[in-house]
């Protein structure tokens, strides 16, 4: 992947499974009307309850979840549930589920950047412990805004994603399978990109 703004660091390494990258950047004619750019994204990102609303024609619905509480920024340990199109997952009452593990803001001279990462989870409404979500807890997404200089970058990079499909039951197997094989959004790489290119302009 060419970044426009070097990221590498940030990123973690896939160990296992498959992975997937989506970026997106915009340059600016100053300096400081990408910082002006970067903090309006920033609080696009932290808002997850409307990333749909980012994502242009994206049916997926993201939804920030806190013990029944509807908290709009977003804390490490915090859930999200994602409600994407066909069949819901069983053990997430519909849902899958995330959690947030890693928020992280850095800033240096000319840089600035947050980065969320996110893990499969169990559903925190239901009393079964599976992991409620298409890929196994061993995956991680993580969400990288960036600002150097006169450009903006946003990124989406999943990593060690494996289909979650054992002792599940047959159905939620398979849903498991051809949602985590790229047939829906969030295992497809195409969808991602998407979602990317619409988040940093809209």
């Amino acid at each position: 992947m060419k970044y426009k703004i070097d990221i590498k660091n940030f990123v973690p390494v896939n160990r296992t499974g498959s992975e997937n990258d989506a970026l997106a950047f915009l340059t600016y004619d100053t300096d400081d009307k990408a910082l002006d750019q970067f903090k309006i994204l920033r609080q696009k990102l932290i808002n997850i309850n409307n990333w749909n609303k980012y994502s242009g024609k994206n049916p997926t619905e993201f939804f920030l979840h806190n013990d029944g509480e509807k908290p709009f920024y977003p804390k490490e340990n915090d859930w999200v549930k994602i409600k994407i199109p066909g069949p819901g997952n069983k053990l997430g009452n519909g849902f899958d589920w995330v959690k947030i593990v890693k928020i992280q803001s850095m800033e240096s001279d000319n840089f600035q950047a947050v980065l969320m990462v996110m893990k499969p989870h169990s559903c925190p409404e239901n009393k079964d412990n599976g992991i409620a979500h298409f890929y196994t807890d061993a995956a991680t997404s993580t969400f990288v805004l960036a600002q150097e200089n006169n450009a903006v970058q946003f990124s989406v990079h999943g990593r060690d994603e494996i289909p979650n499909t054992k002792n599940l039951g047959l159905m939620n197997s398979l849903r498991n399978f051809f949602v985590a094989k790229g047939g829906i959004f969030g295992g497809s790489k195409i969808q991602w990109q998407h979602f990317a290119e619409e988040f940093i302009k809209n």
